[in-house]
């Protein structure tokens, strides 16, 4: 009894730690060049998260159609086992700190890159490079597999080329759920961006804007139903890119691991070209929001790359950087502990 107690009070301690981590995943996750998957790495969450949602398949959809037909209590059994097997707490609790995140965060990210866009990105290039030993102490292997990384630098490269031009992106609902499948398949993998990927779609605009404009709506007492009805088409495409990719990717992770992380390496490797802060952003796309409006952290995200003007300019990014350095160093903590030697023990056994 009082081992199940125990167990009973970290998972309780497991909540807050898990939200953080969401929240921290959703954040990335709405900058061009910031991946999601790069925090789940810092965060000791990656290996966790992929092998949760690669569980999720047939099996789940017949304990929810089971529950959903109703009858003896006894039928819910199934189904609260099945929310056991596919680890469906730590995936509602992260899916719910990421959410709230990415609606709460659209603005900060609007504000910080419209008013301090270089030190913005350097506190996330310090936030980054630590993370580079996390998927390095995961290799079991070396040697000639470390070759991987070179067309992962290469693909973030030249993603991060890609420019957009003036691409307004397009409303149509097929679109959106495209498009999310594309993204949420890149928000995976650490180095990738999938709000980079729906820039270079055309769409990132359409989601920044639909985000706020819903919010702004809501708190005017109105529904903006257009608005609401592409978002959730959006949220369509990436349940179903999310399921077959995280797949993929887990069966990738069981069968050649090392070659893996090493191709992760070069994404992350990669992004630190796309997040170099001295931005000529004049030279940005132009990529206007539905107001007519330029939408400044698409023009940051696609501006090329410079090099420092002056002292000053460098002292920011210097500042940044540390402060980014210290935030990685935190992240990595919260990732130890609450359910991180959980984490390791269930994808251990995860294949």
């Amino acid at each position: 009894m009082t081992h199940h107690e125990g167990r009973h009070r970290r998972a309780a301690l497991d909540v807050p730690h898990t939200l953080v981590k969401g929240a921290l995943i959703g954040i990335a996750n709405i900058i061009p060049g910031v991946s999601g998957g790069t925090f789940a790495l810092i965060l000791g969450i990656f290996d966790r998260m992929v092998a949760a949602i690669h569980s999720i398949g047939p099996r789940t959809a017949g304990a929810v159609l089971a529950a959903a037909r109703g009858g003896p209590a006894g039928r819910l059994a199934p189904l609260r086992a099945e929310w056991r097997r596919i680890d469906g707490a730590f995936l509602a609790l992260l899916a719910s700190g990421a959410l709230a995140a990415i609606l709460a965060g659209a603005f900060a990210i609007e504000y910080l890159l419209a008013r301090h866009h270089t030190p913005t990105l350097a506190f996330f290039i310090g936030l980054i490079l630590p993370s580079l030993a996390i998927p390095w102490r995961m290799m079991d292997r070396r040697g000639v597999r470390l070759l991987a990384v070179l067309p992962g630098i290469a693909l973030t490269v030249g993603l991060s080329l890609m420019f957009p031009g003036a691409l307004d992106g397009s409303d149509h609902p097929l679109i959106a759920a495209l498009s999310g499948a594309l993204a949420v398949s890149a928000m995976i993998l650490p180095g990738i961006s999938g709000s980079y990927v729906l820039l270079v779609l055309g769409q990132y605009q359409n989601v920044i804007g639909k985000l706020t404009g819903l919010q702004r709506g809501l708190a005017e007492g109105r529904l903006d139903f257009p608005a609401l009805f592409w978002l959730l088409m959006l949220a369509g495409g990436m349940v179903v890119g999310l399921l077959l990719f995280a797949r993929l990717l887990h069966w990738l992770l069981a069968r050649a691991r090392s070659t893996t992380l090493a191709f992760l390496i070069g994404l992350l490797l990669g992004s630190l070209w796309v997040l170099w802060p001295f931005k000529e952003v004049d030279r940005g796309a132009l990529v206007r929001d539905r107001h007519g409006e330029v939408k400044l952290e698409v023009r940051i995200a696609t501006a090329p790359n410079r090099l420092p003007q002056d002292a000053r300019e460098i002292a920011w990014a210097a500042g940044a950087f540390v402060l980014g350095l210290a935030g990685s160093a935190g992240m990595i903590r919260i990732g130890s502990t609450g359910d991180g030697s959980r984490d390791r023990d269930q994808t251990a056994g995860s294949g």
